[in-house]
């Protein structure tokens, strides 16, 4: 589960914020109506501007490469124990340095906004996380710094965002890929947006970090370069969460059809020892990254990570 949040906040890492606190309301207000716009994979409806296309693998609306709004939805994970990470301690602690960072209502949901800097000179973000004891939502915004009616835009949508609960949505709406479940006989757990888990039992234990399980990210169509920038990226994040990696060696291949960029690797976590098997896949029309690591019958779950990548096709 480390590493299912790990993936999570990859794609919202806070890294300094800067702006008025008055910018945006303490108290939000939204009702679902007609003019809102339900994100694809999620329960959340924003009102977004005609000119923002939609981004399938990322489930974000965006103008631009550099203006863009992302929603990541886990109906697995538990606001209250979340909320920790945007305090200000916790981002000063990562090293960022922190002007604005508040607490806001959502409706009934309590929430964090926050207003600045990202790491990328020149560029700007803004975020919205909220929640409660059984769903973490996170939405952010991008602009250029001095893009400043882009800025308005993402405000004015954030302003606008209605959760909606009870809705019964499909856990793999966001699912870009098809693979053979049989392998493993792993069975699905939980979904992040375009993050999807799989494990023996088919439960979501946060507490459990040693189960035996994988997961698989959607990506957009990329580049080979940047299919394996991103794989490179993953490695510091697992051993920021106490995984040791013994060989962090990221190798090109083909597998199938597909140009794939492998990890396979010895770790410890806890004092125990285990196996990971990532690649990333790269698909004509889009994307995707696995992982699969066992703390138990390490061997033959390596045998059937190795397996299961091989039966996957890309949609």
């Amino acid at each position: 589960m480390k590493i299912f949040f790990s993936l999570i906040l990859t794609l919202f890492a806070l890294y300094s914020f800067a702006q008025n606190e008055s910018e945006f309301p303490n108290q939000i207000h939204t009702v679902k109506s007609g003019k809102l716009v339900r994100i694809t994979g999620t329960k959340v409806y924003m009102q977004i501007p005609k000119d923002y296309q939609y981004i399938k693998e990322l489930a974000r609306y965006q103008k631009n490469d550099k203006l863009y709004i992302q929603v990541v939805e886990s109906t697995a994970a538990n606001f209250n124990n979340t909320k920790t990470r945007f305090t200000r301690e916790a981002i000063e602690a990562k090293g960022a340095k922190i002007d604005v960072v508040k607490g806001i209502k959502l409706n009934q949901f309590d929430g964090i906004f926050g207003d600045g800097p990202s790491k990328y000179p020149g560029e700007t973000k803004v975020m919205l996380v909220f929640g409660d004891e059984t769903f973490v939502t996170m939405i952010a915004g991008v602009c250029k710094t001095a893009d400043g009616h882009g800025k308005k835009e993402l405000l004015d949508i954030l302003r606008s965002v209605y959760y909606d609960k009870e809705l019964k949505s499909d856990p793999l709406e966001l699912a870009n890929f098809e693979f053979d479940h049989s392998i493993t006989n792993f069975q699905y757990a939980m979904t992040a947006s375009n993050v999807f888990m799989y494990n023996e039992n088919g439960k979501a234990d946060v507490n459990n970090s040693l189960a035996n399980s994988f997961i698989i990210t959607s990506l957009p169509k990329v580049t080979e370069e940047k299919a394996n920038e991103f794989a490179n990226d993953m490695l510091w994040r697992y051993e920021k969460r106490g995984i040791k990696l013994d060989n962090k060696t990221i190798s090109k291949t083909k597998i199938g059809n597909y140009t794939a960029f492998v990890l396979n690797t010895k770790t410890t976590l806890n004092g125990t020892a285990g196996v990971m098997y990532q690649v990333a896949l790269v698909g004509e029309n889009s994307s995707l990254l696995f992982m699969g690591s066992a703390y138990s019958n390490t061997s033959n779950y390596l045998v059937k990570f190795k397996k299961t990548v091989e039966s996957i096709k890309i949609k």
